[in-house]
Formats: C-alpha cells, sequence, structure tokens
C-alpha cells in the first residue's frame, strides 16, 4: 500500500516538473543570435517576455572553446526584470575564432533555481 501511494506522490511531482516546463518554454525565450565578423563570433544573449507579467529572472551564460591548445570557458550571469512583451538585450560577447576551433555555447534563464528558458548553440554547426 505504501509502495503505491509513494508511486501516484512520484509521479504527481513528475507530472508537475513537465507541465511547469512546458508552461514556461512558451512564456519565456532565451535567444542567442551569432553573427561571424573579422575572425570574430559576436554572440548576443537575449530574453523574451511572452508572459502576461513582469518577471524578476537571473541568466547564466557559459561558453566552452576547444582549440590546438587546450579547453578554455567563460560564463557570464546577472538578474534582470523583464515587462510583459518585452525582449531584452542581457549580454553581448566576442569571441575569436579559428576553423579549427569549436565552441558550446549554453544560455539559461531561471526563476529562482528553477530554469525556465534555455538555448544552446554549438560552433561551427551555427
Amino acid at each position: 500500500m505504501i509502495f503505491y501511494i509513494l508511486l501516484i506522490f512520484n509521479s504527481l511531482i513528475i507530472m508537475y516538473d513537465v507541465n511547469y516546463m512546458t508552461q514556461t518554454e512558451s512564456q519565456y525565450v532565451a535567444q542567442m543570435d551569432t553573427q561571424r565578423e573579422n575572425g570574430l563570433l559576436l554572440v548576443s544573449n537575449m530574453f523574451e517576455n511572452n508572459s502576461q507579467q513582469t518577471v524578476y529572472l537571473t541568466y547564466k551564460f557559459r561558453c566552452i572553446r576547444v582549440s590546438a591548445t587546450g579547453k578554455s570557458a567563460n560564463s557570464q550571469s546577472g538578474s534582470f526584470v523583464a515587462a510583459s512583451g518585452q525582449t531584452i538585450s542581457l549580454s553581448k560577447t566576442a569571441l575569436s575564432i579559428r576553423p579549427t576551433d569549436s565552441y558550446d555555447l549554453l544560455l539559461e534563464i531561471y526563476d529562482g533555481n528553477q530554469l525556465v528558458a534555455k538555448q544552446e548553440l554549438k560552433v561551427p554547426e551555427l
């Protein structure tokens, strides 16, 4: 009997997490725009609030570069406020890029500890 109660409780928790993520995925959009220019990869991190309310969120941007000389990582984070329907710029980064380099770029948006939106890009696959 206890096993069935725990199984039902765990199923409800999983359903809640999936429903929360599904609901917020369409309301909040993490977006990375990229351009290549003069040996640089220009990355603009943006957030789009499609919800009906002003939100107070945080972001984390991580970039891992793999080159012939090894791996290096760079990260940025911050907090922001976005009004309903607003698209805001979170950060801009210029990365030097050579034909042999590759980058993993990840932008995550959090409401407290809850991940509400993310985008991941791999370079040179852009």
